[in-house]
């Protein structure tokens, strides 16, 4: 490796540690705390971690240390991104980049995994930025002819997408609704399921509301 390949990664690799902690992990908790005690004593050793090639196991604690620490899907989505960010094609820089990569992949599909979803539409949204997550990388190993990477890659890929998949079909689908003119949420809830105990949930799709009482004219519900 040359000093300007391991510049690069080390760069690579604390920019990655950064977003860890920027993921949407709860600062305040035990795991928050121990997360940023395990970032800081890799990015410390990043040069060396980086030129000995160990850098793997202490960055894969960093990232289930991390979900274990509040993560989000989208926080993580853009950890993968962060590590992908990185253009220069040499291995060694790129070795560092995909193994990020990959790591925060499995953690997004294990947060998917933990999430209580709502609507099809939101199984769908999940599905969708999915797919775009995976396709880098599964491309990346199939150009280098990686094949246990790209067969452990597209194992995973398909192993989330058939249990978001079953998940979606007994969710209800959001539907837009319209009236003539505004109500109150009570009411709302009462004309179009004939149920006011689903005020909440009318409430929770519509956040844009102003008031409870001024419900807007059109607007979106469940459909079952």
């Amino acid at each position: 490796m040359t000093f300007a390949q391991r510049r690069v990664a080390v760069a690579a690799l604390r920019a990655v540690l950064e977003a860890l902690l920027s993921s949407g992990v709860d600062a305040a908790s035990q795991e928050g705390a121990t997360l940023r005690q395990l970032c800081g004593t890799l990015s410390a050793d990043a040069v060396g971690r980086v030129q000995s090639g160990t850098f793997g196991t202490p960055l894969r604690a960093c990232f289930a240390t991390a979900t274990a620490a509040g993560a989000t899907f989208v926080g993580m989505d853009q950890v993968r991104q962060e590590a992908q960010a990185v253009t220069i094609l040499d291995l060694p820089v790129q070795r560092v980049a995909q193994i990020a990569a990959r790591l925060a992949l499995s953690q997004m599909v294990n947060i998917l995994a933990a999430t209580a979803f709502a609507s099809r539409q939101d199984v769908d949204a999940a599905l969708a930025r999915v797919n775009l997550a995976f396709a880098p990388a599964e491309e990346f190993a199939a150009e280098r002819f990686d094949n246990i990477a790209w067969r452990t890659l597209t194992a995973l890929h398909a192993a989330c997408v058939r249990d978001l998949t079953a998940r979606a079909r007994p969710l209800p689908r959001i539907v837009p609704y319209t009236f003539a003119t505004r109500m109150p949420l009570l009411t709302l809830a009462n004309r179009l399921f004939g149920d006011a105990g689903r005020a909440e949930q009318l409430l929770a799709e519509n956040r844009d509301t102003v008031h409870p009482l001024f419900m807007p004219a059109s607007g979106n519900a469940f459909s079952g």
